[in-house]
């Protein structure tokens, strides 16, 4: 099976170049890159990044969003030009991809072997094929970074004194991480949640000493600031609150609804998360936790959704652990809503689910598929589980 995946890895790595090379302006703009470029650079000279946009002067375009500790991060970036510039920010994100792959296996618990030495780098080039990761590569993101820290802080095992650690340092380089502190929780970690949120004050800390007057500007409202980000009913919105903006309109009314919507998904998840882990079935815990993370955050850009990319491997893993029709089909419906770039092999020029045109009620299902998907697992894993508790039943009489 390694070297089944070793060879499509292979041919999807060089469809993907090809792609890269035939359109390297669309394919590798990493427009979003060079943002936290100038936001290392303004770290650099002193000069504040919330107090303008990173580039223009448009309001809620190109504004700096995330921690000051991040924009800290950034400053390696204000040294890179041209083409090293390009290569280093396609060549890390594949190798974050690379690492992310292999922090899954681990949590699926798969032996660290040359097996899995070999898997990593090839399924990170079939997961290119993932709309989202493909946008996450394309815009220089840091979303595969922030998958990597919290992926790498759960294959740890629970009696490390450092797990948490990694998870509270992607909080603190993007808030939305901080949703696993309640996962930890929930699943009884207590030591590894006081560790993650330990792990995010000092990120606080540190950008507090760095950057004083930034960190006064972030922790004083930036961060909860909507019009930094754009309005919720953008079309780019992937998340629950721009599928209800779009849908009824951004009145205050639908932000009500959304706010309660979100905290009922939130739990709903935290439940079904609980049991999974309970149960050993640690990676689709972590899994669903980071859709809905996705889900219910104010504004969630498609090349946000990289966890499905875990998804996917999950799937993988069960279908080829557990052959059967349904696995295999969940399979192959997930990497159709999911895949970029793949419609031109069958002569359908769209690169993903979301440039098909549709209206009324299909550019409900379409427009806001991996909203759908993620809902459809929760019915799934709670099916799941409880076809499980009679089996757990038995057993235990």
């Amino acid at each position: 099976m390694t070297w089944v995946v070793a060879i499509l890895g292979a041919l999807a790595g060089w469809y993907y170049l090809g792609q890269v090379a035939a359109a390297p302006r669309m394919m590798m703009h990493l427009v979003d890159l060079g943002a936290y470029q100038v936001a290392g650079d303004r770290v650099v000279h002193g000069v504040s990044v919330y107090d303008s946009p990173l580039r223009g002067h448009t309001r809620g375009v190109f504004e700096f969003v995330y921690t000051p500790f991040a924009a800290i991060m950034f400053v390696p970036l204000a040294f890179l030009h041209g083409t090293v510039f390009t290569w280093v920010g396609g060549l890390t994100n594949f190798a974050l991809l690379t690492g992310s792959v292999w922090a899954a296996l681990l949590v699926l618990r798969y032996r660290w072997d040359r097996h899995t030495l070999i898997v990593g780098p090839a399924a990170a080039a079939i997961l290119l094929l993932c709309e989202p990761i493909r946008e996450t590569v394309g815009f220089g993101q840091i979303n595969i970074l922030l998958l990597l820290l919290v992926l790498a802080d759960m294959a740890l095992p629970d009696s490390s004194r450092w797990k948490g650690a990694l998870t509270g340092i992607a909080a603190g380089i993007k808030l939305t991480p901080i949703f696993f502190v309640a996962y930890l929780l929930v699943t009884r970690r207590f030591r590894a949640a006081a560790t993650a949120i330990g792990a995010l004050v000092v990120t606080m800390v540190v950008g507090l000493a760095v950057l004083p007057k930034d960190s006064l500007t972030f922790w004083s409202g930036a961060f909860a600031d909507p019009a930094r980000v754009g309005v919720p009913e953008n079309p780019q919105n992937e998340s629950l609150r721009g599928m209800i903006a779009r849908s009824l309109g951004a009145a205050f009314g639908p932000q009500l609804l959304w706010l309660a919507a979100a905290v009922a998904i939130a739990v709903v998840c935290l439940l079904l998360a609980r049991r999974l882990s309970m149960t050993g079935r640690e990676l689709p815990a972590v899994t669903l936790v980071g859709l809905t993370s996705t889900v219910v955050s104010p504004y969630s850009w498609i090349h946000h959704w990289v966890w499905l990319a875990p998804l996917l491997i999950y799937l993988t893993h069960l279908a080829v652990r557990h052959p059967s029709l349904p696995t295999v089909a969940v399979l192959l419906v997930t990497f159709v809503i999911t895949s970029g770039g793949v419609m031109d092999l069958v002569h359908l020029h769209y690169g993903s689910i979301f440039d098909i045109p549709s209206h009324g009620p299909f550019a409900l299902l379409d427009h806001n598929a991996y909203i759908w998907l993620t809902l459809a697992l929760f019915a799934a894993t709670a099916l799941w589980l409880r076809s499980m508790r009679p089996v757990e039943e038995r057993a235990g009489s």
